[in-house]
């Protein structure tokens, strides 16, 4: 292991958050970080050492490279719409005081989703990095931990001098990301040669269409860990951006590290060459919601039938308040046995006010995301009221709490509906099995996520259908109204002849 002089002070701070820009609800301090981790110093250090998160990974690498640690402020959430801009300006000012307080600095790492905007700023991971590096100077190393879903644009790359992301969808390398991160920088504060090289491919695809673990985006990571292994490369990403992002500049942007200018280049192109080839195989097949109703009707099809419907994932950074499905199934008279939920603060407020195990009249859901449906509308039964909190049974987010605030289960005929005020973690069983209903137990399950359900339903559910359902997180990006999306962009107007761009180096 490189080791450093004690003295090497470095500072590392946190802002992680999802944005959807086609989700109208702003995400302020109270009802996002604070749902998380919202905490400064000595704090912040506690309860990131609790959770396997990348500033936890941050944390353990400058320590065990025996650096002088500086925690600052640490600001995570869940997806969601854009961030307050008040939140911004909360985290600068308290990064900013630690840098005048400590300085000189020997370094910055900064634990990002990477995918953030706020209410004036569509950049803002790249604004808050380039905010720092003015502060702290040109020699200062600047490391940043990313999401795999990131858009990481030329101000974040001209700011940071190594940035790392996720290599796993599902996500489950949090830590590891934040170390791997955070090791790179300490390696170069040691006077290691490290050279990032990047190229961005102004393309999107919907995350409900792969995953790291299965062909054709598992071969190209696959190929990345190789040079690795093997050490060609120090470090690589294939930030594959979130698309529910209307703003400009957005784009894949593929980064290999190397202590080689012409190595992190060659690799970083081979990387991109790879993985825009295998562009057209990233996507969902779809179907509509009365198609996957239909098996999930059908006597001999394995249940519980899960309908995705990944328009709608909190997850993602969609609003949780769809009741598409349920509106279907009330049209149809189905008598299956059902299960979901759904983001509406009012019918959890009448829910208590009508008590466990009365009839009320209730209207839920579609009263957020813009273009909805009028609400479910019908007499249920309250079954249960709930605080809202419960812990996550992974694989991703093991163990870590989860808050959806006051929450109740209606049962409209046959079909069971959690409502609540936040819905978070939604692709963990948890948020249904915790209320009651259990999945297992059901004919038709709506999970409302994209990918990182897969590995806790796939135990005891075999029938997984992707369904073509509005909402702020849709797969049909075609759905969408966009309004800042660059010209020349795949999947909608890309030159057919179109090579990706060669990779440059960024901050050597």
């Amino acid at each position: 292991m490189f080791a450093v002089s004690k003295s090497k002070r470095v500072l590392v701070c946190e802002f992680h958050q999802e944005s959807d820009t086609f989700n109208p609800l702003i995400s302020t301090i109270e009802n996002c970080f604070e749902k998380v981790r919202c905490a400064y110093g000595k704090d912040a250090y506690d309860k990131a050492k609790l959770v396997p998160c990348a500033l936890h990974g941050m944390i353990d690498a400058v320590e065990e490279f025996g650096g002088e640690l500086i925690l600052s402020q640490s600001l995570w959430g869940g997806s969601g719409g854009r961030v307050a801009d008040d939140a911004l300006n909360f985290l600068k000012e308290k990064v900013s005081a630690d840098i005048a307080k400590y300085s000189p600095l020997d370094a910055v790492f900064v634990s990002l989703h990477g995918a953030c905007c706020t209410e004036s700023e569509d950049d803002a991971s790249g604004a808050l990095l380039s905010y720092i590096r003015e502060l702290v100077g040109p020699d200062v190393v600047m490391a940043a931990s990313c999401d795999l879903h990131a858009n990481t644009t030329p101000l974040m790359l001209a700011s940071a001098d190594i940035i790392c992301g996720y290599q796993t969808y599902p996500h489950v390398d949090f830590y590891e990301t934040g170390y791997r991160a955070a090791s790179l920088g300490m390696r170069k504060l040691a006077g290691e040669k490290v050279c990032l090289a990047a190229t961005t491919i102004p393309m999107m695809t919907p995350p409900a269409g792969y995953t790291t673990q299965q062909e054709p985006f598992k071969s190209v990571m696959d190929y990345g860990k190789s040079l690795i292994a093997d050490g060609t490369l120090q470090d690589f990403t294939v930030f594959n951006v979130q698309p529910w992002l209307d703003i400009d500049p957005i784009g894949c942007t593929i980064i290999a590290v190397a202590s080689d200018e012409t190595v992190a280049c060659r690799y970083a192109d081979d990387l991109a060459q790879r993985f825009f080839a295998i562009k057209d195989g990233l996507w969902p097949e779809l179907m509509s919601v009365d198609e996957i109703i239909d098996i999930a009707e059908d006597p001999n099809s394995p249940k519980p039938v899960i309908l995705v419907d990944s328009a709608d994932s909190p997850n993602g950074g969609a609003v949780g308040d769809s009741a598409e499905v349920a509106l279907r199934l009330q049209a149809r008279n189905a008598t299956i046995r059902s299960g979901m939920f759904v983001k509406d603060p009012e019918a959890v407020k009448k829910a208590f006010e009508v008590g466990v195990g009365n009839k009320g009249y209730f209207e839920v859901g579609n009263k957020f995301t813009p273009d909805m449906p009028a609400p479910l509308k019908g007499e249920a039964v309250v079954r249960s009221l709930h605080d809202g909190s419960f812990l996550q049974e992974g694989p991703a987010g093991k163990f870590q709490p989860c808050n959806v605030g006051l929450a109740a289960v209606l049962s409209f005929g046959f079909a069971d509906i959690m409502v609540c005020e936040v819905p978070g973690a939604s692709g963990d069983p948890q948020i249904l099995r915790h209320f009651g209903i259990e999945p297992k137990v059901y004919d038709l399950i709506v999970v409302k996520a994209n990918t990182s359900f897969r590995v806790p339903y796939s135990a005891f559910a075999s029938a997984m259908y992707n369904a073509d359902t509005p909402g702020a997180g849709t797969s049909n990006l075609k759905r969408l109204v966009w309004r800042k999306l660059p010209k020349n962009y795949y999947p909608f107007d890309l030159a057919e002849d179109y090579v990706p761009a060669p990779a440059t180096i960024r901050r050597g």
